[in-house]
């Protein structure tokens, strides 16, 4: 397990591996998802696969499960992903062009950050 993925998140991992959870937390994180009984023709095998959804099947048993991780969809995952690679150093051009975003955007991001770090450098007055 890579020890990143928050609960049920993890224990999917656990049985599919990281890249097919991270496939299917892009697809539906944040929302519910319905394990069904059998995999062929399922909405679940459509996103990681017969293989898989037998595994979560066999393991987790058919129902509802709520996943996590609603930052990996959509525009919060383009300001996750844009945030993470402001703070590796990319220029807000290539963070821009990257993440599918304007850099008006973008350079609001940088700002925020910025802003951040200089409220975590200042230092307290003793009162």
């Amino acid at each position: 397990m890579s020890n990143e993925l928050p609960g049920v998140a993890a224990e999917i991992e656990a049985l599919i591996g990281l890249d097919l959870t991270v496939k299917l937390l892009k697809a539906r994180g944040g929302t519910d998802i319905e394990i069904p009984a059998r995999a062929d023709g399922s909405k679940l095998a459509g996103i990681i696969g017969v293989k898989a959804t037998d595994a979560l099947i066999r393991d987790l048993g058919r129902g509802r499960i709520t996943l996590p991780c609603a930052f990996m969809r959509g525009q919060g995952a383009r300001r996750h992903d844009a945030r993470e690679m402001l703070r590796a150093g990319k220029s807000v051009r290539e963070v821009a062009l990257a993440c599918d975003m304007h850099q008006r955007t973008v350079a609001r991001i940088k700002a925020d950050l910025d802003a951040a770090d200089a409220d975590a450098r200042q230092g307290r007055l003793p009162l």
